[in-house]
């Protein structure tokens, strides 16, 4: 296993152009395996991924708060119709990146991810 040198996402007002970005999911954070001026290499789904540096926001430690994502009107939404689509508003667990919708014009404090459990502060205040 590399050496993990921070935690990485995409930055929210990211406009995407290459498609290695399209892998990346808002609000989710990966590994950074690397890191240059212009590149950071991400690992996403067991995969290494290049991102240019500007895109995607670095943290030294893996956080430990939900992030909330607010999709807008003319964002895709792959998952429209399913039972996995969140919503246009919806948290993000940093632990394993499952989306935790937020119906009803409500965003709580606290939430629990319903697949690792993990519990946590929903930082309304980041957005992903």
């Amino acid at each position: 296993m590399e050496q993990i040198l921070g935690w990485a996402r995409l930055w929210f007002a990211a406009k995407r152009e290459d498609e290695g970005e399209t892998s990346l999911r808002n609000g989710a954070w990966y590994p950074v395996l690397s890191s240059g001026v212009n590149r950071a290499v991400l690992e996403v789904s067991g995969q290494r991924v290049t991102v240019p540096q500007d895109l995607v926001e670095v943290r030294e430690k893996r956080p430990d708060r939900f992030t909330v994502v607010y999709r807008t009107y003319d964002d895709p939404n792959p998952a429209r119709g399913t039972r996995a689509d969140a919503g246009r508003r919806y948290g993000v667990c940093p632990k394993c990146a499952t989306r935790i919708p937020f119906r009803g014009g409500i965003i709580p404090s606290r939430a629990t991810c319903q697949k690792c459990k993990h519990e946590g502060i929903v930082a309304w205040w980041e957005t992903g």
